[in-house]
């Protein structure tokens, strides 16, 4: 199976504070990909810093995402599995206002999103939304 991702939104403004955060872990350029690279407590991760990711919203997502953030700036982070996806997340989300795209039909306020995976560590959001958790 492949690698899980995650996008992380937040409003425009907010893209210097979230990009500083993220940068703070060291990140290295993955020449082949133009994406960086993070390999951390044990853990490997490809990080798109660009925003492109939007590009691949359809427009009535992105009118939803705006509704809720503003204009957006967005992170996509794939992980080499869902621990490490939790790991990231945990480091990263704590304060962050913003929203997480699961990629699964899905977009969960962050700190939502740290409280479903907190209750359910198990949790894979590629397979079961976070809706359909007691």
């Amino acid at each position: 199976m492949s690698w899980p991702s995650v996008i992380i939104l937040v409003s425009a403004e907010r893209r210097p504070s979230l990009e500083a955060r993220i940068r703070s872990l060291q990140l290295e350029p993955d020449p082949w990909t133009g994406d960086e690279r993070l390999h951390r407590h044990g853990y490997s991760y490809a990080i798109d810093l660009s925003g492109g990711i939007l590009a691949d919203f359809a427009p009535e997502e992105l009118e939803q995402v705006r509704s809720r953030i503003g204009e957006p700036y967005a992170v996509r982070v794939s992980c080499q599995s869902m621990d490490a996806a939790r790991a990231f997340l945990h480091e990263v989300l704590p304060g962050v206002d913003g929203l997480v795209d699961t990629n699964h039909g899905e977009s969960v306020p962050t700190s939502r999103f740290l409280t479903v995976i907190d209750r359910h560590p198990e949790w894979d959001w590629r397979r079961r939304p976070s809706t359909d958790l007691p």
